[in-house]
């Protein structure tokens, strides 16, 4: 999606532009005068300025790039094209630009960073201990430079001057240590302390923290050892709890297999890669946007193989708005990758969310043909269930319950129960709604789907508020489950009950026009006319989908408000398997 251009943007253009015109107190751009190499530094300032604002960091890189020469703030312009070229994934064009920011006197901790993971990159890890050492940075980078300094230090300086780089970071609470621990015993992984690291990873797994990368390294020195017991149940135990991870469900393949599993032993350059892509992910996790991507782009500068930070840096792409470039990026991840599979599968998402549902399957499909991958699979049924074809999702789902055996997945079951609900066929549906919840009592969204459905069928209605009343309490922000709270409210007809809720929900999640519509029915049985129309309009306003849209404005034009709650539209399932709450 485009960024939109604010008011107080253009402001500033005109303002810049009103400065530009003369005075004594800084350097005048006189577009008609006798000076076209400034005027034509001034377009091109402009132009990045507008193309950094729309998604288009490439030509913004490429324009900045053009005028660091010319402009007098050398080092910012510099600064800003760095930056440009790391969104657009130009490592190269980053780290020459990188250079000449360094020229004219940066100090900027992207910049560093980059001249640092260059210095690596060519083989001189010594020339990036400056870099690293000598720098301002704050918190976030300077984590970084921690880390990247310790896998610097690692062949040159031995494994005790290295971990120090860690450890100086450490807090003692393990809220906030588990990454940098877990980071501490791949590096004592790398320098052949293995019983070191084996504490390590033992203590932060006993902490309950999980990160996949260390969980992975965890279970492969365990097996390495002898203990593949112990190496797949704590597999097991992070699918149960976080979910499937390509790479973890790959090594418990080759456990079972029988194969010889070898402790990692990771070179300057992939523990490097790695002091970079494991605060990015965070970082893309906790954020909406596409900032995360300039450090997925320099982890793979530094080890091009690890494949996960290209699935995470498409993520990152498309959070920013960024499609066509997030399918540039999983079209490059290999068949031979763990995370064929999962790039496949954010590949179809990404074509049916252009609208391309028939390019999605059938790239879900051919990948299936070629890799029997469970993720995959779930990726496919996920994809069938949000184009509403619930038979086919179901059908998938089922397979994928069928080969996991004892291994229950509440999320799968969940999945199978609300397609099977969407098909009408409630006995099936109820059972694998109340299996999940067996498997997950604390799970909100089954206890909200659960709940829901029984009062929506005028069945278990105590029980059924119940439930709902649960999830609230365990998720007591989340603006879906009190808008069905109130919503299960206003079915019974208990309409001012309703009303509270569902403002709450509106307030929590205000851009949702099933919420807006919903307190707009409320308000229309309380009474409230005039409020419930505007409700309605403004759901309008929010995007629905069009068979929404056509319900909403036959309420608006028919002046009889909605129809009996006995009628009244259920919310929609959830889109294939839930995350872990």
């Amino acid at each position: 999606m485009k960024r939109i251009l604010s008011p107080i943007f253009l402001a500033s253009l005109f303002a810049l532009g009103a400065c530009a015109s003369s005075g004594p107190h800084g350097p005048s751009y006189d577009f008609t005068g006798d000076r076209p190499a400034e005027a034509q530094a001034y377009r091109d300032f402009m132009i990045a300025r507008i193309a950094s604002l729309t998604n288009d960091p490439e030509t913004a890189s490429r324009r900045y790039a053009a005028i660091i020469d010319v402009m007098p703030e050398q080092a910012s312009i510099a600064e800003r094209a760095v930056f440009s070229a790391l969104l657009a994934g130009d490592y190269p064009a980053a780290a020459g630009l990188s250079s000449r920011a360094l020229a004219a006197g940066s100090e900027a901790s992207l910049v560093r960073l980059t001249l640092a993971v260059d210095a690596i990159v060519r083989g001189k890890p010594e020339k990036a201990r400056p870099y690293l050492e000598e720098s301002a940075f704050q918190p976030f980078n300077r984590n970084i430079a921690n880390s990247m300094s310790a896998w610097r230090a690692l062949d040159k300086d031995g494994l005790a001057l290295a971990t120090g780089y860690l450890e100086q970071g450490l807090t003692g609470d393990l809220r906030y240590d588990s990454p940098t621990l877990y980071m501490l015993g791949l590096l004592q992984m790398s320098g052949g302390a293995e019983d070191q690291a084996l504490a390590n990873f033992e203590r932060v797994w006993a902490s309950g923290a999980r990160l996949a990368i260390g969980v992975e390294a965890h279970a492969e020195l365990l097996a390495a050892r002898g203990d593949t017991g112990h190496a797949l149940e704590i597999i097991e135990a992070f699918r149960a709890e976080v979910g499937t991870n390509a790479a973890l469900a790959e090594l418990a393949r080759r456990i079972e297999a029988g194969e010889q599993i070898k402790p990692r032993r990771l070179t300057t350059r992939q523990g490097a890669a790695l002091a970079l892509y494991v605060p990015a992910a965070a970082l893309m996790y906790q954020t909406n946007d596409d900032l995360s991507s300039v450090y997925f782009v320099l982890a793979l500068a530094l080890d091009p193989d690890l494949q996960v930070a290209r699935s995470l840096w498409a993520q990152a792409l498309e959070n920013g708005g960024r499609r066509d470039d997030a399918i540039r990026v999983l079209r490059q991840v290999p068949v031979s990758s763990p995370y064929y599979a999962n790039a496949q599968g954010q590949l179809a998402s990404l074509l049916n969310a252009q609208g391309k549902s028939d390019e999605a399957l059938r790239v879900a499909d051919e990948a299936l043909a070629g890799t029997p991958d469970r993720s995959l699979q779930l990726q496919l049924a996920d994809l069938y269930i949000s184009l509403e074809r619930y038979a086919e999702g179901e059908a998938v789902l089922s397979e994928i319950i069928e080969s996991d055996g004892a291994k229950e997945d509440w999320r799968v079951i969940f999945a199978r129960g609300a397609a099977r609900e969407r098909q009408g066929n409630w006995p099936e549906a109820e059972a694998d709604l109340k299996h999940a919840l067996e498997l997950r009592p604390e799970s909100a969204t089954v206890l909200n789907y659960l709940g829901y459905s029984w009062i929506d069928r005028g069945e278990n209605l105590e029980e059924g508020f119940a439930l709902i009343r649960r999830a609230v309490i365990l998720e007591p922000l989340s603006g879906h489950i009190i808008d069905s709270l109130g919503w299960a409210h206003y079915k019974l007809g208990q309409y001012e009950e309703a009303v509270d809720y569902l403002e709450r929900a509106v307030e929590l999640v205000p851009g949702d026009p099933i919420l807006n519509d919903h307190l707009g029915d409320a308000y229309w049985r309380a009474g409230r006319k005039l409020e419930a129309t505007f409700q309605w309009e403004r759901a309008l306003t929010l995007d629905p989908t069009e068979k929404d849209r056509e319900r909403i404005n036959a309420k608006l034009h028919s002046k009889l408000g909605p129809d009996a709650p006995e009628a009244a539209p259920t919310p929609a399932p959830p889109a294939g398997v839930p995350e872990t709450p």
